[in-house]
């Protein structure tokens, strides 16, 4: 597909468009074909999206470029589509993406920020509002709907399930996105004050059933579950890995305090000017404790002390975008 590049109108808007970017954030800044109208040997589109509605997503909200498709695997960002047709007939979408190799990546540490002092675990939340609800959104060929529906059933509050598109040949983890409340994440056992019983309850009842989601990941091979969520502007994760009982029940019962620290994290860098949309907390292996792995700041530089940033050169030609196809058909099992 690289040879649409060629195309007079791609190449024009692609050398403007790198120029647009091109302010050192990133180490590189390369042009890629994301989409064509080229269909599989099913008769099926290769990646399923309309490109008009794949180019606005791109171009309204920041877009990761993940290793494997894994949340906690950050390489860059797609920083702009467009979609053209060629002179034969053939349409096409072409984006730009930054490499944050080689760019100005800057570390928790050289910022001096302390990410591991213990904070308070609050005593009181507020009451869940009615419209509450959980996502559980997964690949479909990664993930079997059956078990989807399983850990749906004894939801305490309506599900919402959302299919993914990773568009990938093979994929070694099997991703598994929960999308709960921010103070859902940080309740805890020595929260005294909510608004009613019933929200007590409510509140009890979430954290017990995302223990029992911990215990079924035993039943998946490779997952990796994220705990997706907002906090004062920024999307926050908290990423566990692997089927390991104990290593799931130790970051399970860790989980209130690596949020309270998280969100401390969200108002400091947001106090230095330097707000972040997203931030990412994985569960150690060894250390068996919550640290942050990667924040993403607005104007798109990279906060981390851990991950490894693979050059491009050493990066695999084809690309996986992870998409948002909708609603699944498990999607009945609203409560």
């Amino acid at each position: 597909m690289s040879e649409l590049l060629d195309d007079v109108n791609a190449s024009a808007w692609v050398k403007e468009a790198i120029n647009r970017h091109s302010n050192g954030i990133f180490g590189q800044i390369k042009p890629a074909v994301i989409w064509t109208d080229k269909l599989a040997e099913n008769g099926e589109p290769i990646v399923p999206i309309d490109p008009a509605i794949l180019v606005a997503k791109i171009n309204s909200d920041q877009q990761p470029l993940l290793h494997n498709h894994d949340p906690g695997k950050p390489k860059g960002q797609i920083l702009e589509a467009e979609s053209f047709t060629s002179t034969d007939g053939k349409r096409f979408v072409v984006a730009i993406l930054g490499f944050y190799a080689g760019g100005k990546i800057l570390t928790f540490s050289s910022l001096g920020e302390d990410v591991f002092t213990p904070i308070p675990l609050p005593t009181s939340l507020p009451k869940l509002p009615e419209e509450t609800f959980i996502e559980i959104a997964v690949d479909p060929r990664d993930v079997d709907a059956a078990w989807v529906a399983k850990v749906a059933s004894d939801a305490p509050i309506r599900v919402e399930a959302t299919e993914l598109s990773h568009n990938a040949a093979v994929t070694l983890d099997e991703l598994i996105r929960i999308g709960l409340p921010y103070v859902v994440v940080v309740w805890n056992p020595f929260v005294k004050a909510i608004a009613t019983e019933a929200g007590k309850d409510t509140y009890k009842a979430m954290h017990e059933w995302l223990g029992k989601l911990l215990k079924r990941l035993q039943e998946r091979n490779n997952p990796v579950l994220d705990i997706h969520t907002h906090q004062d502007g920024c999307q926050v994760s908290f990423l566990m890995r692997g089927n390991d009982p104990q290593k799931l029940n130790n970051a399970h019962n860790s989980l209130a305090t690596a949020g309270v620290q998280a969100a401390r994290l969200v108002a400091k860098l947001k106090d230095r000017g330097m707000a972040g949309r997203q931030l990412v907390y994985e569960f150690s292996d060894e250390s068996q404790i919550w640290f942050p792995s990667f924040a993403v700041l607005n104007d798109d530089r990279i906060i981390t002390d851990t991950i490894e940033l693979i050059a491009i050169e050493q990066l695999p030609t084809g690309l996986s975008l992870g998409l948002s196809r909708g609603k699944s058909p498990v999607e009945k099992l609203k409560k």
